[in-house]
């Protein structure tokens, strides 16, 4: 069911009523966990993904940085974008249970190896660092604009770019 309808408040009778709103500690209480995308991709994957729960995952045309990375019937189960094989897919799970219990463990460990904080600054880092090589010139601080001083190496949270290991290591 729906929790809300942001765009499309004239397709709730399509739909069925909206229901109450389940804190996303809940969601993990159940077996099945359906990722749909709304206007954007559904950036809360990351976080199904984590959980213990079988992410069925929408066939999309939005992307997110990790998306290469994950594999369907390996980390997730995927279905149609139009929802046309949903229900189909949730019977497979049904059916195969320690199949989807396996998919499930294989999506919680990716998402615990290739998701985390430092990951995802990580490859925003290097994002940056390779969109700064296209620069053309120095970029310049103009009038009204303040120039953000950068932290030291050492505070830094990404290893990604380290020349130096940390003496504790």
């Amino acid at each position: 069911a729906f929790t809300n309808f942001f765009f499309f408040k004239h397709d709730e009778s399509l739909y069925g009523p909206i229901v109450k709103h389940i804190s996303f500690f809940d969601f993990f209480k159940s077996k099945y966990q359906i990722n749909i995308d709304g206007t954007v991709a559904a950036y809360r994957l990351p976080y199904l993904l984590a959980g213990n729960s079988l992410v069925l995952k929408q066939d999309s045309i939005y992307y997110e940085h990790f998306y290469n990375e994950l594999q369907p019937w390996k980390h997730f189960v995927p279905f149609k974008n139009d929802l046309s094989d949903l229900m189909e897919k949730l019977q497979w799970a049904k059916d195969h249970d320690e199949e989807a219990k396996n998919i499930a463990k294989a999506g919680q460990e990716f998402a615990r190896n290739a998701l985390m904080g430092d990951h995802i600054f990580c490859y925003y880092f290097k994002l940056f660092q390779e969109y700064a090589k296209l620069q053309v010139s120095d970029p310049k601080v103009r009038d009204g604009m303040e120039k953000v001083i950068q932290p030291d190496d050492d505070l830094f949270p990404c290893n990604c770019h380290r020349t130096k290991v940390k003496e504790e290591l």
